[in-house]
């Protein structure tokens, strides 16, 4: 496409406005340089989706070194001959050049440890590099348009279905793009349109490559496809959108033929006066005729004539023909390689010979026979080819791995299945590899409890902001803006100009500036309705206050998902001034939907700043609004006037001007930024810049239409250039195409993947795939810079988006339908091939299909019929769906829906009581549905039932009912919430201040343990009010307390009723039941280290106060009965003792390295003394199996104190070394399971691991923490795990069931959990919660078998003593 890029000059002009640009971005000096980077762009439409033109391009990865597409980056100087290939070396260089220097110095230095932190702090993304790609797998064809591969690709569309299933299973989306067409003209005529190319055909017949593509085939298109580069322009367009966000895998088809050859579009002046000079007369005439001199670019050119050609004309087919033979042989070899390539050489020079990545996971499919010597009567063309081949053969086979080579020989009669079988394993290795590669890009799991969905919504932010970054506007108030930020000023800024002005874009500038203009401020940002999260208020400042509020104190905040609740948050935020918070709101109109401003902070004291942009009304907008379903139908607020009431000064509001008649000339001279590498070439005319309404869209527009081709057309008024456009583009393809593939991305809330687009597609059409695609594929060409990918396809410009809309009207219904249709038919959920029979929801189709149920419902007007068959609909009444739906999207997109259908019902809606009943669930159980959806029916049916506690009323409703009786009959296992309040603490009115005050008096407990008495009892004990408590699980009520015991810190029970507690330092016998002091111990224990262990029923083992012995006791009289003595001055510092009470293990922290030493209680003596030389052991960390077979134990180097510690295993049936295991990380917390043979360990990335006793593998990984895993519990029977983070971080528990690796369940109690307990199986959870007087309660529903009916009887049975029921002993 031009070859602008490729040529030196224009590297610099890149240079110096990326360096303008990274100085603070001044306001608009007339630097065309400037505008031209940035001109194409001024992309920014409105809001909601302005994205740049260079979308496809700013994310090469880094391996593309930008080199000529030849491969030669030598030759980098004198490049611009040929045209089709510059525009991939365009975009590289975008990438490479003038990206790297935008990134703010300060973003480099961040720790890596906190990769989170610069991302919450509202950094722009480092580098020119997208940090994560989209989940979505390209297989690429490379191949030249001989017919002999067409079986060969039926073999690889016949995978198609298998590797989109596996690809769906993963979250990942899948296609093959082919844009080359291996069929004959025939079916040009059958579509009507120019998409299929390059083919000269009678039938099957093989075809003519010798000969160029014939003149009537060119077509009136882009400047760098003229002259049959066509499909060259188009190849290339496609793989660069891809590459920037796509896992590409290219299966090239290489025989012995190299495709049509192509004349070079461009010749530039040095090569062709060369060529001239050694010319004959003859020849000298044909190559003037056919090359004129090009004086717009840089460095001059001679450029091939394309214009009026008689296309039927035969003699021209004859001299083009015979110019390209004279160049033939004029040109030298390295010129030629420079100017002659055909289409499939282009395609690998930027593919595979440009990044190793693509080289590794190429598949080269190889064809016929390779000569290694050319025939004797051979033309100078095959020479040349049989030249190149063999050069391409030889870099190929220097890049690629020999393994994915196929050879396919004439002589081998292959058949299909053979082949697809070779094909499918290959592309099975591949994927594994890029699955592997997304997950270890991705957000690490372990975000120290910051919510993954927040994250994620500010990686978009940030990437859209990149994109947007790359438009420009009419920048004079950027110093205003500079000025707002750093002086006192303590209202809200606001900015208002017209639509496609380039607000957008104004903003993202200052995301670019704003921590170079203030280095300390942390910047909150928000694009409207960019996502689900920010298409409605509540939401959006829902993201806000969460984001503040991770910022100030680490933690989300936890209030209702209300507007005031959240409004209320970020006042407090602001008001106590701990942090410089810049707040934007990018867009505010397109959310307020009324003029009620009092969520607005307008005193923002010293330490805050706001920023609202807000679209101004142009009249004529009123009508043409009318017709496009956006529109509201209460009249549009007057968003400016609505503010200035609230009596925000006049100087804080700004307006963003329309570009000056200098800026505007400038623009329209250079300003086509890098997009259009033909745009040295490109001659805007005159009258076009005489033209009013100057906004960056429209002179992005006016660059677009020129760059079609269409410079000859008049416009006479600015404002209908979006219908111009689309005029054009439906002469490109039959205007049903253009029609339907306009729609279906523009009816996509948020954009659509690209597989849906063309599935949807493809069913209203019924065209065959690869046609589609075709059809796709030069679509997403000629739409350039007006489609945005941000992980979905989307229309970059808001009011291109409104331009679709009104022109084609009429068809927005059954788009929908078919939408609605094509998810409808999708599988909900897709089976992963793993044992554990896990699922993956299908998201897209939980995402969209509602949406667009709703808008086929209502269509055009919302009548009384159709708003109940809206919200009586399966998506608002099955509460499977409803639950999936959470589960698989979060319950902002549920919220969504509800919203949406509200808004489509319009205010005359009725009120559903099963509606009204969803949305305050939602608003009351957001943030822990969000954290993981998986706890929906835990909440929903505690909810139903204090809900029927309160209005007995709700029962009548049918659907309600219907959810009440189906939360009964749930098959799978869930854990219910037995207590009847589980929000006994006013905690809802009072903020955290006051609540901290009035519940200082209540201190939650301590310590749970298990009672080993018949039926689900534990005790609970509390240090600081000196009380112990036994509990009835089942009926969440105190039996017993204790009161008057003196700081108990431990407890062991033993005997029926009795326990061992550690009072202050000595160990008393307390008889539970009849709650009175037995027995007190002799001797006091260590005040650090008060360790001590169950022998059997009537002995205790405890560290002695020294820690040089371990003491036996007898519980009876309280005498110490025998000794074991550690030696001379070892001092023991941890005391293990087995379920069965035979095996003690103690670490000693004296001797270097640490020993472990193990002892036989009932034979009384040293069984080991166990060390590992330049280790120590970390005895915190350690768990014994029931009989005391295995102990585990973390242990580090002492000598690389900074690698991670480890895991190993001691077989203490012999004293040896039996495992040990080094994850990628530390170990923070370990448990083994006998019943299992297991070492479960839980890992500071918030991983759990399980590893084999038997095999020493790793069996499995649990994944669902986000914070450190630093506690973990097996039930007594050693079936369940329940896990969570001791620190608080991450608040939610989580079981496990161990022999599946199954998750049973979660749940996030609503305060911080101080410790828990787990009943046999898994039946019941106790968790004591901070400064709560209450135990939480949940019992685990359908799950075990006949171990849990037992369970049942026990409850039955009594504690102790029926007449001690409930008493209160005091004990002092």
């Amino acid at each position: 496409m031009g070859n602008v890029c490729s040529s030196g000059q224009k590297k610099k002009k890149d240079k110096d406005s990326s360096s303008e640009k990274s100085d603070d971005s001044p306001p608009y000096q007339e630097s065309s340089a400037d505008k031209k980077d940035a001109l194409l762009g001024n992309e920014t439409h409105d809001t909601s989706e302005k994205r740049a033109p260079l979308a496809d391009v700013e994310a090469l990865p880094e391996t593309m070194q930008p080199q000529d597409t030849n491969g030669h980056p030598q030759k980098q100087q004198q490049q611009p001959q040929q045209s089709t290939q510059p525009k991939p070396s365009a975009t590289e260089k975008d990438a490479s050049t003038p990206q790297g220097t935008q990134a703010p110095s300060d973003v480099a230095t961040a720790s890596p440890g906190m990769g989170n932190l610069s991302m919450l702090q509202g950094k722009p993304p480092p580098g020119g590099r997208k940090i994560e790609r989209d989940k979505k797998i390209v297989i690429y064809i490379l191949a030249d348009n001989s017919t002999e591969y067409k079986k060969h690709k039926r073999v690889i569309y016949s995978l198609y279905k298998h590797f989109k299933s596996k690809c769906q299973s993963k979250g990942f989306d899948f296609i093959i793009a082919d844009v080359h067409d291996s069929d004959t003209c025939s079916k040009e005529t059958a579509t009507g349109t120019g998409s299929t190319h390059h083919d000269q055909g009678n039938g099957n017949a093989k075809k003519d490559f010798s000969r160029l593509q014939e003149v009537k085939r060119w077509t009136q298109t882009p400047l760098e496809a003229q002259g049959g580069h066509e499909e060259a322009a188009n190849c290339l367009c496609e793989i660069t959108r891809h590459v920037a966000g796509a896992y590409i895998i290219p299966i090239l088809f290489l025989g012995s033929t190299l495709g049509t050859p192509m004349l070079p579009l461009t010749i530039e002046s040095q090569d062709f006066t060369s060529v001239l000079s050694a010319a004959s007369d003859a020849e000298k005439l044909l190559l003037e005729k056919w090359y004129t001199i090009d004086n717009s670019y840089q460095p001059m050119c001679h450029r091939l004539y394309t214009q009026q050609i008689d296309p039927y004309a035969s003699q021209v087919n004859g001299e083009l023909n015979e110019l390209l033979a004279v160049l033939l042989r004029l040109f030298s070899d390295d010129v030629k390689d420079s100017y002659l390539t055909t289409v499939v050489e282009q395609e690998i020079n930027n593919t595979v010979l440009m990044s190793q990545e693509l080289a590794k996971r190429c598949i080269w499919i190889q064809t016929g026979a390779q000569y290694s010597r050319a025939p004797d009567n051979a033309s100078q063309l095959e020479l040349e080819v049989l030249r190149r081949i063999t050069r391409i053969y030889a870099e190929l086979k220097n890049q690629l791995c020999e393994k994915n080579l196929i050879r396919l020989l004439p002589t081998m009669n292959i058949l299909d299945d053979e082949l697809s079988a070779v094909i499918e394993s290959l592309l099975d290795k591949s994927l594994a590899g890029i699955f592997e590669e997304h997950h270890q890009k991705s957000i690490a799991y372990n975000t120290l409890g910051v919510d993954r969905v927040l994250l994620e919504e500010l990686q978009l932010i940030g990437h859209y902001s990149k994109l947007l970054a790359q438009n420009s506007a009419n920048f004079d108030i950027m110093n205003d803006v500079k000025r707002y930020i750093r002086d006192a000023t303590a209202q809200p800024l606001v900015v208002s100009g017209a639509r496609g002005s380039g607000k957008s874009v104004l903003v993202s500038k200052i995301m670019e500036n704003v921590h170079r203009w203030k280095p300390e401020a942390q910047l909150v940002l928000r694009y409207a309705n960019l996502s689900a999260r920010s298409s409605d208020l509540t939401s959006l400042l829902g993201s806000i206050a969460n984001q503040m509020s991770v910022l100030e104190s680490g933690q989300q905040c936890q209030v209702p998902h209300t507007l005031g609740a959240y409004a209320g948050v970020i006042r407090e935020i602001l008001g106590r001034q701990q942090r410089f918070f810049v707040l934007i709101i990018d867009g505010l109109d397109e959310l307020q939907r009324d003029a009620a401003l009092d969520w607005l902070p307008l005193q923002l004291g010293s330490h805050g700043k706001l920023i609202l942009t807000i679209s101004e009304d142009e009249d004529e907008d009123a009508s043409a609004n009318a017709a496009v379903t956006d529109s509201i139908d209460s009249p549009p607020i007057d968003m400016l006037a609505a503010l200035a009431q609230l009596g925000i000064q006049q100087r804080c509001f700004l307006r963003l001007r329309q570009f000056t008649e200098r800026q505007w000339h400038d623009i329209l001279s250079s300003g086509g930024g890098d997009f259009y590498a033909a745009n040295g070439a490109l001659k805007l005319p005159d009258d076009w810049k005489s033209l009013h309404g100057k906004t960056p869209y429209h002179a992005k527009s006016l660059w677009w239409l020129a760059w079609l081709g269409h410079v000859a057309q008049p416009i006479s008024e600015i404002g209908d250039i979006s219908s111009k456009i689309l005029q054009v583009l439906e002469s490109k393809f039959t205007s049903d195409q253009v029609e339907l593939l306009l729609l279906i991305v523009r009816l996509s809330p948020w954009g659509i993947r690209e597989s849906d687009c063309l599935g949807v597609f493809q069913k209203i059409t019924q065209l065959e795939a690869q046609v589609a695609f075709k059809i796709w594929s030069k679509f997403c060409w000629l739409m350039g810079p007006m489609l945005l990918s941000l992980k979905n396809i989307r229309i970059a410009d808001r009011s291109f988006g409104r331009a679709i809309l009104a022109r084609y009207a009429q068809k927005q219904w059954l788009v929908h339908e078919a939408l609605r249709d094509y998810f409808d038919r999708q599988d909900s959920e897709f089976k992963t091939g793993s044992a554990s029979s896990a699922t993956t929801y299908n998201y897209q189709k939980y995402l969209k299909l509602p949406y667009h149920h709703f808008c086929a419902v209502i269509e055009d007007k919302p009548a009384p019929h159709k708003i109940d068959i809206l919200f009586n609909c399966f998506y608002f009444t099955d509460l499977q769906w409803i639950a999936n739906k959470v589960h698989a999207t979060g319950p902002a997109h549920l919220m969504h829906d509800l919203l949406h259908a509200e808004w489509l019902a319009g205010p005359n809606c009725v009120g559903y009581v099963h509606i009204n009943f969803l949305k305050e669930f939602l608003v009351r159980y957001l943030h822990e549905l969000s954290y993981d959806g998986q706890q929906f029916y835990t909440l929903m049916k505690y909810y139903l039932k204090t809900r029927f506690k309160e209005s007995s009323d709700l029962k009548d409703d049918e659907k309600i009912r219907s959810w009440w009786e189906y939360t009964n009959e749930l098959e799978f296992a869930f854990l219910e919430i037995l207590n009847a309040d589980i929000d006994a603490n006013p905690k809802e009115t009072t903020p955290e201040a006051d609540e901290t005050a009035t519940a200082a008096a209540v201190k939650g407990y301590d310590v749970l343990t298990n009672l080993p008495q018949p039926g689900c009892y534990v005790a609970s004990m509390s240090t600081e009010r000196a009380e112990i408590c036994i509990w009835d699980v089942k009926n969440c009520c105190r039996i017993r307390q204790l009161l008057g015991i003196q700081q108990p810190t431990a407890m062991c029970p033993v005997g029926n009723y009795e326990a061992a507690v550690l009072c202050r330092r000595e160990i008393r016998v307390i008889n539970l039941d009849e709650g009175k002091f037995k027995v007190t111990l002799k001797g006091v224990m260590n005040q650090k280290m008060p360790y001590f262990g169950q022998h059997d029923q009537h002995h205790l083992v405890c560290l002695s106060r020294n820690r040089m012995y371990v003491n036996l006791m007898n519980l009876e009289s309280g005498d110490c009965v025998t000794t074991f003595k550690a030696g001379e001055d070892r001092f023991l510092n941890s005391l293990l003792v087995s379920g069965d009470g035979r095996i003690l293990v103690c670490g000693d922290e004296t001797q270097k390295p640490f020993p472990l030493l193990v002892w036989h209680l009932s034979q009384r003596k040293l069984l080991y003394d166990l060390r590992i030389p330049h280790h120590d052991f970390v005895t915190s960390l350690s768990a014994i199996t029931h009989e005391g077979s295995y102990v585990c134990v973390v242990a580090k180097e002492l000598n690389e104190p900074t690698t991670p510690n480890f895991i190993v295993v001691y077989d203490l049936q012999s004293g040896t070394l039996f495992k040990k295991w080094k994850p990628t990380c530390n170990t923070v917390a370990l448990g083994i399971s006998q019943l299992n043979a297991c070492v479960i360990a839980g890992l500071e990335d918030a991983k759990i691991l399980i590893w084999d006793l038997v095999t020493g593998n790793c069996k499995c990984t649990l994944i669902g923490h986000n914070a450190p895993v630093t506690f973990l519990k097996l039930d007594p029977l050693g079936k369940v795990l329940l896990s969570y983070d001791k620190e608080g971080r991450d608040s939610a528990i989580r079981m496990w069931e161990l022999s599946t690796a199954k998750s049973l369940a979660v749940y996030k109690p609503p305060a911080q959990i101080t410790t828990c307990e787990i009943l046999p199986n898994g039946a019941y959870v106790v968790l004591a919660l901070k400064d709560r007087n209450d135990l939480l309660t949940l019992a685990l529903k359908n799950y075990g078998d006949s171990s849990a009916a037992a369970l049942e009887d026990d409850c039955g049975t009594l504690y102790g003593n029926p007449d001690n029921q409930h008493k209160v002993f005091q004990l002092e």
